[in-house]
């Protein structure tokens, strides 16, 4: 409610207001959960210092577009039909609304995807050590909710060092449920190259 009401007073919100200590809080806040989530899932498997460190620090850049969109939404709430201030009640019943649909509806995909980004991470670290003894094979979770362009990608198996993975290791989206793991070099046929990149553009691009 601090931002809310500081957002009141100030009768706007400009980008630059971010780093005030209202709005601050919560961008700080939101990154706080975040990185809880991605504390849950590297704790069975810790990845390099360095991966864990960009994780975090993309974590937080998210945390503030993230608070960014939320408060742009909320000041659309200032002014009524005439372009007068409408009263701090009538704007902070409505800016609830924004609040819990970013940090109720939204939050809880995000803290999912942050916990599925950060087992990839870990496992990722995993597949280096082993080197080119195994390929990788993307798979989905194999059900009716799988979405179509995910399937699309279903046992796509490519080497380790292929561009392919630098962009589409799962999770590709909200709610992904998909995985890659590996398989021993040789024992499934490699995909197409650039038909999995197609496939991973097409899985990550469109709604």
């Amino acid at each position: 409610t601090r931002a809310i009401r500081y957002i009141y007073t100030q009768k706007e919100y400009k980008p630059e207001m971010l780093g005030d200590e209202p709005l601050m809080d919560v961008v700080n806040e939101t990154n706080r959960i975040l990185e809880h989530a991605l504390q849950i899932g590297i704790a069975d498997n810790m990845p390099p210092d360095a991966m864990l460190n960009k994780l975090k620090e993309d974590v937080f850049v998210f945390s503030g577009f993230k608070t960014h969109a939320q408060l742009k939404e909320a000041a659309s709430f200032l002014l009524d039909a005439n372009n007068k201030i409408r009263s701090y009640k009538d704007f902070k019943e409505d800016v609830l609304n924004v609040h819990k649909t970013y940090n109720s509806l939204y939050l809880e995909a995000e803290y999912e995807f942050a916990i599925a980004s950060s087992q990839m991470a870990a496992k990722w670290a995993d597949f280096e050590d082993d080197g080119d003894r195994y390929n990788l094979q993307y798979r989905t979770a194999g059900d009716e909710k799988v979405r179509q362009s995910h399937a699309e990608l279903n046992t796509t198996t490519l080497p380790l060092t292929d561009p392919f993975w630098n962009s589409y290791l799962p999770p590709l989206g909200w709610r992904c449920r998909c995985t890659t793991v590996q398989v021993r070099a040789g024992k499934h046929p490699e995909s197409n190259s650039s038909e999995a990149l197609r496939k991973g553009e097409k899985a990550t691009s469109q709604i």
